[in-house]
């Protein structure tokens, strides 16, 4: 047992909270000031050995845990995922590029952020703020805001529809137009369904 005095003054424990990942916050911001990208600090560790001339001891520490994840293949960096697979790293200008081109290019189909960032990385693409950017960018896609489900009911408990003996309830659905027409020329096709067996019947 600790023996505390009784003058002793007892400071609080203060936690901070993050919105962004950790290793996020080992560099200020994405693109520095002078216009150079996020990672040129650990392009030039990696190539030369040397630290940012204004950086603390707490700085070069970070700096070289960062390092440990990132290699230098001819003149261009790459960061190391976990499977193995070595990812290009980009500017923001890229970034900004490559999200465009895989959320909304030609195979585009409009994911979702996360989805987003994991397709970019399994595409082999990378940089240290991917998920929030991908989440700020969907947010932004004027096609995702027209026609994204508008969820504004509040939940509610599901009913089961329930069939007390066989063929007594159905449930009919109609599909249509179809193209091309069937063989006798009709468009449509009507399905029932018996709720008690799940037997279907469906004609044109």
């Amino acid at each position: 047992m600790i023996d505390i005095p009784a003058d002793a003054t007892v400071r609080p424990l203060l936690i901070e909270s993050r919105s962004a990942p950790a290793y996020c916050c080992l560099i200020d911001d994405m693109e520095i000031d002078d216009g150079l990208p996020w990672y040129h600090d650990i392009y030039h560790f990696l190539r030369l050995g040397v630290y940012p001339e204004v950086a603390t001891a707490k700085d070069r520490r970070a700096l070289r845990q960062l390092a440990t994840r990132f290699v230098i293949c001819g003149e261009t960096l790459y960061r190391r995922s976990p499977d193995g697979m070595l990812l290009l790293c980009l500017d923001h200008a890229s970034a900004d590029r490559v999200m465009r081109e895989v959320h909304a290019g030609v195979c585009g189909p409009h994911m979702g952020g996360h989805m987003l960032a994991r397709k970019i990385m399994r595409t082999g693409y990378f940089w240290l703020t991917m998920e929030t950017d991908c989440c700020q960018f969907v947010q932004r896609c004027p096609e995702c805001q027209i026609h994204g489900d508008l969820i504004h009911v509040p939940p509610s408990e599901l009913h089961a529809l329930t069939s007390p003996w066989p063929f007594s309830v159905w449930g009919i659905d109609i599909i249509g137009k179809i193209s091309p027409k069937s063989s006798s020329g009709h468009e449509f096709i009507l399905v029932a369904i018996d709720y008690f067996t799940k037997w279907v019947e469906a004609a044109s």
